[in-house]
């Protein structure tokens, strides 16, 4: 919903023309809650599902991808966005396995114009690119939320999550004290990041995740954990992608009940 300003309104007192306008505003914020409260919840499709693989092999922490084990690694694709109006640009890859003391994410990010500036630990990633990990072993509202940039900065935070009755999100605050001391992360571009000017292919990220460092021990077959996968994508001259595996299709990437299923197979 939107509000029309009158032809007269430069002419207006300058109090009476505030108040138009913080009214006029507060009309199209309600008017945005009451259009989102209208979604029927149980019309929404289930969240995806994937079983991660129990394996073996080494791993050389360097972006590359490129040993044999990660070939066995369920892949999830495609991305898209969010709010399901549409496909990804630009294709996201996530391949996912575990052994008996960590998961594994391996993230392959087709990226033409790959922006980045930020390397700072717990940077505000989300306004440049970035991949997501938001996690879950127990309760809804407590996650691990797990970033990764192009520059290689790393980003980790515990989330708390009020949800009303119906399991959607009100509010939600972070702890950025939280580190995840035992992860490892590199990344690898093929392409230069921060130049809008000449055409790049593509940024990975491979990533080690510590079982203890979600405070959880490895989790036996058959276990389901709740989980997301997101990506913003940005490119000069076009709306940022705001992408996931399994989309929430209600307002953010803070919808735990929406996350999908982990189930940790044999």
């Amino acid at each position: 919903m939107e509000f029309s300003i009158p032809t007269p309104f430069q002419h207006w007192p300058a109090a009476f023309r505030i108040i138009f306008v913080v009214v006029g505003c507060l009309v199209t914020f309600f008017s945005a809650v009451a259009a989102d409260k209208s979604i029927d919840l149980k019309s929404l499709p289930a969240p995806n599902r994937v079983v991660v693989p129990k394996l073996h092999g080494p791993v050389t922490v360097d972006g590359d991808l490129s040993e044999a084990v990660w070939t066995k690694a369920t892949v999830l694709s495609p991305f898209v966005q969010n709010d399901g109006s549409g496909p990804e640009r630009e294709k996201t890859v996530v391949r996912v396995w575990y052994n008996d003391t960590a998961l594994y994410l391996g993230w392959t990010c087709t990226d033409s114009d790959i922006q980045a500036t930020f390397t700072a630990r717990d940077s505000k990633f989300w306004e440049e690119e970035v991949v997501e990990f938001f996690v879950i072993a127990g309760s809804l509202d407590r996650y691990y939320e797990l970033q990764w940039s192009p520059f290689g900065g790393v980003f980790d935070a515990i989330i708390s999550n009020k949800m009303d009755q119906s399991g959607v999100s009100t509010n939600f605050t972070g702890d950025w004290g939280f580190t995840a001391k035992g992860m490892k992360s590199a990344v690898k571009l093929k392409g230069t990041a921060g130049n809008s000017s000449d055409k790049d292919e593509s940024w990975q990220a491979e990533v080690i995740i510590p079982f203890a460092d979600l405070g959880e021990g490895a989790p036996k077959p058959t276990t389901v954990w709740r989980a997301n996968f997101y990506r913003f994508n940005r490119a000069k001259g076009q709306e940022p992608e705001l992408l996931s595996w399994s989309p929430t299709l209600l307002p953010g990437f803070h919808q735990p009940m929406r996350f999908g299923y982990l189930e940790f197979g044999e």
